[in-house]
């Protein structure tokens, strides 16, 4: 399937809530290939040069996490570089042309060990001056099938207009409910997303999310895409991504090049 078609009323529904679900966007074999990629980035991950895993006990039980993966992971950079996801984002985005931000892999520890991350935002992690409904946002590949149980996404509707809020702990869980202003005027009812594998989510990187503790008995794998439009500029934050770079970035500087290629463009 080289294409997944989009209509106008999943643009709009994700432009209101900021997020949407889509079923089925993997193919059995785009899936197996995935999924043979993971198999062979775990396996291997101590000795992968530049993949950013965590290993600190607290971060460790809400899940291990290795960025990056399309630089040495041939199946990864298929996926990640797949035409039809990230044209599914430029549609969602309403841009004309969309790049890769990064790619990370998600796994979240089975068991008594395993905790809830924390409810947050994305883009207050990364160097992105431009914020709003249609900038930056992810795609959260279910490589396994993924519940409630074994810790699916949760997403807070329409919390992607609240304003861009100060990163939080994602270890060390606080209540980013706390932060909104005029919270009596909106509805922080989460919504699960269980899907099937090979089905994703896009989020905005402004919307609130999060996933409870994997009390499945294996553990829980996602594979994440994070697109940004062309033209995002770079504020002046570190962060592993942009941190590499030979050259010396400056504040309003365009994110392009071999790091940030365009994925998509209409």
């Amino acid at each position: 399937m080289d294409r997944y078609e989009i209509i106008d009323e999943q643009i709009r529904t994700y432009q209101e809530f900021g997020y949407i679900q889509l079923p089925d966007v993997l193919t059995d074999g785009e899936l197996e290939r995935l999924r043979r990629g993971f198999d062979f980035a775990v396996a291997e991950r101590e000795r992968l040069e530049h993949s950013s895993s965590r290993s600190d006990s607290d971060y460790a039980s809400v899940f291990l996490q290795m960025v990056n993966l399309w630089e040495h992971v041939e199946d990864i950079r298929r996926h990640t570089f797949s035409p039809k996801i990230a044209e599914i984002a430029r549609q969602l985005a309403r841009k004309k042309a969309i790049r890769l931000w990064h790619d990370h892999a998600l796994i979240k520890p089975a068991g008594k060990q395993s905790k809830a991350s924390a409810w947050h935002q994305d883009l207050p992690y990364w160097p992105l001056k431009e914020s709003g409904p249609g900038q930056a946002l992810s795609c959260w590949m279910a490589v396994d099938d993924v519940t409630v149980e074994s810790g699916c996404m949760q997403f807070v509707p329409k919390s992607h207009l609240w304003g861009r809020l100060d990163p939080i702990n994602l270890s060390q869980p606080q209540n980013i409910f706390d932060y909104v202003d005029e919270p009596e005027n909106k509805d922080f009812t989460p919504i699960p997303v269980e899907m099937s594998a090979g089905s994703c989510t896009f989020h905005n990187g402004l919307t609130f999310h999060y996933a409870g503790p994997n009390q499945a008995d294996r553990p829980r794998r996602a594979m994440v895409t994070i697109y940004m439009p062309h033209g995002t500029t770079y504020s002046g934050k570190g962060h592993v991504c942009t941190d590499r770079r030979s050259d010396v970035l400056t504040v309003g500087e365009l994110l392009e090049g071999d790091l940030f290629p365009v994925l998509a463009n209409a």
